[in-house]
């Protein structure tokens, strides 16, 4: 019997400890996760004080999530946490909340911090009384570089777990965690590839030229929408002037592309993209486009260093932040009625071109102006410049080669990508061919999902959906908005060509119009890529389904990139895919 309780004694020990191991590791379970919600909320507190140029409140809500994130990471990085990482079936769980942990605790500390010294002095890049203080550019990319390498830290610790192991209530934050720090990691890799670039491209080192296009989305084309005014900008040691004006009209057609064209481009968008100066942007591919247009310039006025463009839908954003416009032969344009003004109003207020072109010329001018004198919220105005760059609107071509490498890849960039990447590309744009102003009634978007994933290779289904939102009288409109039928479309219909762009070494088969299937001419090979074009008659109210099938090419596991062309609507319409191979 005595021997019995000698037995018991140890039993009951060794149970009293896991009963205490057990209670106190799901209390540190429990402060980790107050750490963690802790720190989330002063993120968020954090976000809107820098937005709104609060910087006390900012800097308190710093130091709080440092605090919570460096008591989250505290409490995840000893003995105990680590026992209980082994432990079945929350194991992993608990692996994937030290690293977050451990992750949140380094940006508190190394990437928020200077980025917070940075947003104190970003109102200062916006232009004024036309310059940009060029020492202050340069003094913000340290910091900058700091937070972007924190950030590309916190990617790669984030990216060695999958959380598709982990727990459905882990899951979802985890996953969210890892799109945070990614889109995060982005920005502030554009924000250093402008910093590098800035100084020089503003004429640090000497004079540069630039074309200034303002592209019309009112008659919609791949790369934006029509061009319309363009004017020469020059850039002289940070300071800039509007040197020259044209209407894009003026260029007239020539008699042989002003670029030898591939076959590929001649076959999906015919000569007119190198001969007609107005039709260089049927291509989605920038850089392409901007090669067209410096080479047009040239044979009528000097060199130029780069290419930008705009459209009124970021001219609206930006009127957000330096006010109403006076522009004579018009109301006063704000960021309410400035597209429905620069996209419709016009044409029926003017029925001759050249009266268009004039008006179309002094808003140019009048917003380049208003923007270069600064603004009282110049946060403001770089948020706006930043949301139509994410929706695709502003784009940014240099022809030096150095700060060309430095943009490529990034979203002002523009281009249309050629070489194969883990990432699949996608994209369907869309070009006006009824030559008038009727894709201010267009609405579109375009969806796509990954079916299946065998060996490397992903099954996707793409589907576009165009609406006329044209009114039912909408043949009574100017014969300028309608197109007078000249091409034999209908007046107050529109016909679009969409060009569906597959992935790099992919396939594009079974493409369908309104449920019905289509036969549509092979696919063109351009530099790698199929590309299928779709041609769509689209009455008032009518609405076009068009879906298709695609397979990516080989080794192309990761997410998919969709891509279209930004229309009047202020919304970005790309979007990325999960893959269907996770």
């Amino acid at each position: 019997m005595r021997a019995l309780r000698g037995w018991k004694l140890p039993v009951l020990l060794i149970v009293l400890l896991v009963v205490v191991f057990g209670v106190y590791a799901a209390w540190q379970v429990w402060k980790v996760s107050t750490d963690l919600n802790a720190a989330s909320e002063d993120a968020r507190v954090l976000q809107e004080a820098v937005t709104s140029g609060d910087d006390s409140a900012a800097a308190a809500a710093l130091t709080r999530m440092q605090e919570s994130a460096r008591s989250a990471a505290a409490r995840t990085d000893g003995p105990v946490w680590s026992v209980l990482t082994w432990a079945p079936v929350v194991g992993d769980d608990l692996d994937g909340v030290r690293t977050v942990s451990g992750v949140l605790d380094d940006l508190a500390r190394d990437g928020a911090e200077p980025l917070l010294e940075v947003s104190r002095d970003i109102s200062g890049l916006s232009p004024r009384d036309g310059a940009v203080d060029l020492a202050l550019v340069e003094s913000m990319r340290e910091p900058v570089a700091r937070g972007k390498a924190a950030f590309e830290d916190a990617q790669k610790k984030l990216s060695e777990h999958d959380p598709a192991g982990f727990t459905g209530r882990l899951q979802g934050p985890y996953r969210d965690a890892v799109s945070q720090v990614d889109r995060a990691s982005r920005a502030l890799g554009t924000a250093d590839t402008a910093l590098e670039i800035m100084p020089t491209m503003l004429g640090a080192e000497g004079s540069r030229n630039y074309l200034l296009v303002f592209q019309n989305n009112a008659e919609i084309r791949a790369g934006g929408g029509l061009p319309g005014a363009v004017s020469l900008v020059e850039a002289n040691a940070g300071r800039v002037s509007l040197t020259r004006q044209v209407a894009a009209s003026s260029f007239g057609r020539t008699d042989e592309p002003v670029l030898p064209l591939t076959d590929a481009e001649d076959e999906i968008w015919n000569r007119q993209l190198g001969t007609f100066f107005l039709d260089a942007n049927f291509t989605p591919d920038f850089p392409r486009t901007a090669e067209l247009w410096q080479a047009r310039w040239e044979q009528e006025y000097e060199t130029v260093d780069g290419v930008l463009t705009v459209d009124p839908v970021t001219l609206s954003y930006l009127l957000g932040a330096t006010g109403p416009i006076e522009v004579p032969g018009g109301p006063a344009l704000t960021s309410e009625n400035a597209v429905d003004e620069l996209l419709h109003q016009v044409y029926l207020r003017y029925e001759d071109p050249a009266d268009q072109d004039a008006y179309f010329t002094a808003v140019a001018a009048a917003v380049f102006d208003r923007f270069l004198a600064g603004s009282e919220d110049p946060r403001t105005m770089i948020e706006a410049l930043a949301r139509g760059t994410d929706e695709g609107r502003v784009k940014v071509h240099s022809f030096d080669d150095a700060e060309q490498a430095a943009l490529a890849g990034s979203r002002i960039a523009g281009e249309l990508v050629f070489s194969p990447t883990a990432d699949p590309q996608v994209g369907a744009y869309l070009n006006d061919v009824t030559g008038a102003k009727m894709s201010y009634f267009l609405r579109h978007d375009v969806q796509v999902t990954a079916n299946s994933c065998v060996d490397g290779v992903q099954r996707l289904t793409g589907r576009a959906y165009l609406l006329s939102d044209a009114p039912e009288n909408a043949a009574s409109l100017p014969d300028y908005v309608t197109g007078a039928e000249i091409f034999g479309i209908s007046a107050g219909s529109q016909r679009v060509a969409m060009q569906i762009i597959g992935p790099v070494g992919g396939a594009i088969s079974d493409v369908q119009f309104n449920g019905a299937e289509i036969v549509t001419p092979p696919a063109v090979d351009l530099e790698g890529r199929p590309v299928v074009t779709v041609l769509m008659d689209l009455e008032p109210k009518f609405t076009a389904d068009v879906e298709w099938h695609m397979t990516t090419g080989s080794n192309q596991t990761g997410n998919v990139s969709v891509e279209t062309t930004a229309g009047i609507e202020p919304e970005k319409k790309d979007r990325t895919v999960p893959s269907a191979c996770s």
